[in-house]
This record gives C-alpha cells, sequence and structure tokens, in this order.
C-alpha cells in the first residue's frame, strides 16, 4: 500500500515540497521539447520548399518526354454529336463527307410472362444454332414463383448473356423484352423456353424488330446509293481512321485528317507548367524566408512561426535556380529560355515589378508559339538537349537534383534536423528516467526525516511523562 507523506511530524506539505522540485526538473524536460518543436518545424519548412523543387522537375521531365514532341495526325468531324472519328494510325491526308440515314440498332423479341410454381431454365444464344461459333449461349436458372424483374436481373447480370432484358408496362400487365447486345441483323437471337413451363413465357409480336431493318444506313461521299453496316463503328471506311456514327445527320458530315503535327497547344501547356513550377519554388521559398520568430515564444505555434528567417542557404538556391533557369547554352539551335518566351517580367514605367524583384518569370505565349511555328525542333531541343549537349529540361533536372537528391543540400539539412531530433528524444528520456529516480530519493528521504521526526518526538514525549512522575522534595 503507498503512503502518502502528510508531513504529521515535521508540519511540512511534503507532497507539494517534492511536487514543486519535481517541476523544476520538469523544466529541463520542457525546454528541450520546445527546442524539438522548432527543428521539426524547421524540417517540415525544408520539406514543402523540397516538395516544390520536385514538383519543377516532373514538370521539366514530363517536357522532355518523347511523346511530348512527336508528330501525329489529326482526325476532326464538323459534326462530331453525330459522326465521331478518331486516329487509328497511319491514315490518309485528306477530306471525306458521310450522310447518316439510320443507325445500326439491335434486334429485340417481346414475353408475356407468368411466375410458376416450378423452378426452370431459360437458353439464349444468337442466331438459331446454340452451338455455332459465336452463339454465346447461356442458360439462366429461373427460381420458382421467379417475378418477371427477377428474371431480368438475372439476364442482366450474366455478363456473357448475347442479350439485355428490360420490363416494359403494357396496361396492367408486365412484358420482358430481351434486345442483343450487339446491333445488325446477324445479331437476331433465340429464346428457348423448352425447360419452362408451358406458357410461363409467351412471345408478343408487338416488340420484335428484326432483319435488315437492324443495319445502319449511311452515304460516304456523296454516294447515290447507301451503304449498309451492321455497326455503328466503321474501322475499314476510311483506312487508319475509326468511324462512329452516333446520330442521323441532316446534311453530311465532313471529315478531315491532317499530315503529322505536333501538338502546340500541348507543348505550351506543359512549357507554361515548367515556369508555374519555378514560380511556385520562389514564392513558397521567399514566404518562408520572410516569415520572422516570435521573441520569447512560448506556445506551439510561436515556436513553430521563422524557422527559415533570412535563410542564407535558401537565397543562394533561389539564386542558382534562376541562374540555371536564364542561362545560355551553346550548341542549341536556340540558346536561352529568353528566345521563346521565358524571361523576366517586363517592368512597367522604368520600374521592376514584385515579381521580377522575387526573380519569378513569365511566358509569352505568343513568342513560344511563333518559336514552334517557324520550327519546333529548335524548341525541342532547347529542352531536350542535341548530341553531347544537355538541354535546359536535364540541366533543370541536374540542380533540382542537387538540392533534393539523395546527396542534396536539401536532403541533407533534413537528415541533420532528423539526427538532431533523435538526440533530443534520447535527451528527453534520459532526464524523464533522472526525474523519475529523484522523485523516488526525494521521497525516501522525507519518509526517512518524517521517521526520524516522529520518533523524536516520541521519545521527549516519553521523557517529559517520566519527569513529571517524579517525586517532588521540598527543603
Amino acid at each position: 500500500m503507498a503512503i502518502s507523506l502528510t508531513g504529521l511530524a515535521s508540519g511540512l506539505d511534503t507532497e507539494t515540497v517534492i511536487a514543486q522540485l519535481m517541476a523544476i526538473e520538469q523544466n529541463k524536460v520542457t525546454a528541450v521539447k520546445w527546442r524539438e518543436i522548432s527543428v521539426t518545424q524547421h524540417k517540415n519548412d525544408l520539406s514543402t520548399v523540397k516538395s516544390k523543387l520536385d514538383a519543377l522537375k516532373t514538370a521539366v521531365n514530363d517536357l522532355s518526354l518523347s511523346s511530348t514532341w512527336k508528330p501525329v495526325q489529326t482526325t476532326a468531324s464538323s459534326d462530331p454529336t453525330k459522326v465521331d472519328v478518331a486516329v487509328l494510325g497511319g491514315a490518309g491526308i485528306g477530306g471525306y463527307s458521310i450522310q447518316v440515314d439510320k443507325l445500326a440498332s439491335s434486334a429485340q423479341h417481346g414475353f408475356a410472362y407468368t411466375p410458376n410454381a416450378a423452378a426452370g431454365k431459360l437458353t439464349l444464344y444468337y442466331g438459331t444454332d446454340p452451338g455455332a461459333d459465336g452463339a454465346s449461349k447461356v442458360t439462366i436458372d429461373v427460381p420458382e414463383n421467379a417475378t418477371a424483374q427477377q428474371l431480368a436481373d438475372a439476364v442482366n447480370a450474366n455478363e456473357g448473356s448475347p442479350v439485355y432484358a428490360a420490363i416494359v408496362k403494357d396496361g396492367a400487365e408486365e412484358r420482358i423484352v430481351f434486345s442483343a447486345r450487339k446491333t445488325g441483323e446477324s445479331g437476331d437471337f433465340t429464346v428457348d423456353t423448352s425447360q419452362l413451363a408451358g406458357g410461363q413465357l409467351t412471345e408478343i409480336g408487338t416488340y420484335a424488330r428484326t432483319g435488315s431493318i437492324l443495319n445502319a444506313s449511311y452515304r460516304f461521299d456523296g454516294e447515290a446509293v447507301a451503304r449498309t453496316s451492321e455497326s455503328n463503328v466503321l474501322e475499314d471506311l476510311i483506312p487508319g481512321v475509326r468511324v462512329t456514327l452516333k446520330g442521323v445527320t441532316t446534311s453530311p458530315a465532313s471529315i478531315s485528317t491532317s499530315s503529322p503535327a505536333i501538338n502546340t497547344d500541348e507543348i505550351i501547356k506543359k512549357i507554361q507548367a515548367v515556369v508555374d513550377a519555378y514560380n511556385a519554388v520562389v514564392t513558397t521559398t521567399r514566404s518562408e524566408m520572410s516569415e520572422k520568430k516570435v521573441p520569447g515564444a512560448s506556445s506551439t505555434l510561436d515556436l513553430q512561426k521563422g524557422q527559415l528567417f533570412g535563410d542564407t542557404g535558401l537565397s543562394s538556391m533561389l539564386t542558382n535556380l534562376k541562374r540555371t533557369m536564364t542561362q545560355t547554352l551553346s550548341g542549341l539551335g536556340i540558346n536561352s529560355l529568353a528566345e521563346i518566351g521565358i524571361d523576366v517580367p517586363k517592368s512597367s514605367g522604368g520600374a521592376s515589378s514584385e515579381d521580377a524583384k522575387a526573380g519569378k518569370l513569365t511566358l509569352d505565349t505568343e513568342k513560344l508559339k511563333a518559336a514552334l511555328n517557324a520550327d519546333y525542333t529548335k524548341v525541342r531541343e532547347a529542352f531536350m538537349g542535341a548530341a553531347g549537349v544537355d538541354g535546359f529540361s536535364k540541366t533543370i533536372a541536374k540542380y533540382v537534383d542537387s538540392q533534393t537528391g539523395k546527396d542534396g543540400v536539401l536532403t541533407g539539412r533534413m537528415e541533420s534536423d532528423d539526427t538532431t531530433l533523435k538526440n533530443f528524444a534520447k535527451q528527453i528520456e534520459k532526464l524523464n528516467e533522472r526525474m523519475a529516480t529523484q522523485e523516488k530519493r526525494l521521497r525516501a528521504q522525507f519518509a526517512a526525516m518524517e521517521a526520524a521526526l516522529n520518533f523524536a518526538q516520541t521519545q521527549q514525549a516519553w521523557l517529559t511523562s517520566q519527569i513529571a512522575t517524579l517525586p517532588t522534595y521540598s527543603y
């Protein structure tokens, strides 16, 4: 049983004394924890800058992909809502026209359905021969007393089924209408009801759609006689181009296929992403460097502020990064990014803009577009480099690696913070162990003091009582 020190013998509040002594020791732990908060935030702030630099590297690497600069053919439709097109490869250059008179549709058969107390099976397949290639024969289990909706759900749940099933209201009656999962007259199908009860599923001719009416009808390049197709997707009409019929046209839709060319808009978008990523590095880093520390900080929020204020390492990083972005490279068709529109913001009224002072860059998209239209290979070379000469993408990526790579400057600083934090954790652990030992020692010392005082007081009381019993003599 734990004994509480009440100070009965000494008259002291020994629990309070011990608590106050331990609070003094706890201040040492608190001081280390405050330093721990500061270093943790220092690492987190460096990590924020690192993430922006890594995003810049990702942007320049994306720009360097060969697919970015690969000339490709494009094809377009004057009415993509009715006639859509896509290049498959190696398409002929030129234009065509398509008049769509009718879209291909699915074969359909409708049935009256009556639930039955006995379970059964329904067999479905394309054509009339269940064993033929492509028949896609499936057998659906029909539970006893299954409703029309339950049967339709079972058909639709079978991915191999040649048909879909829908419930249609016909007055008070429910009908099941089966529709082929492919279009055209060859998509007609058989509904085998031989394993169901008599009259459980009875075909109704009202919903039947079969024959050549299911085929698409269209006229190509003004032909007088319409062509037909069982599918709305035509991959052999224009070599190298997939044509998808989506609707009936009131007039011919024109289709044009270009010669191979780069996607100028996509390249401009990716170059803008590089400029934006660079500016994000500048904004984030300067924000961290400008946040001041809070004098006499005593809260977690205040302790976290200003950890990178005036950081000379980050200032040097920004200077070198800008130098990398604005340098002149020899041996390339375009030697500086300024030649294609990437430059410092223009001054206004003779004074530099705030963005220019901060070290940001801007992109003149019209100048870049002109350079791409004039000779895109020179722009590509500027970023991707040429034989024996690194382009801007690789140069920028190398510099970012010098900061955030395995042996990078920021990486090393963050690892140093990790080492410091581990040392703090060990210090706190040792201080806590020492505090536990000290508290135990103090309790033992106060307990011994109380025991000694209690013994002395007991002896004093005994002696006093003994003296009081001695006889009194008068002379």
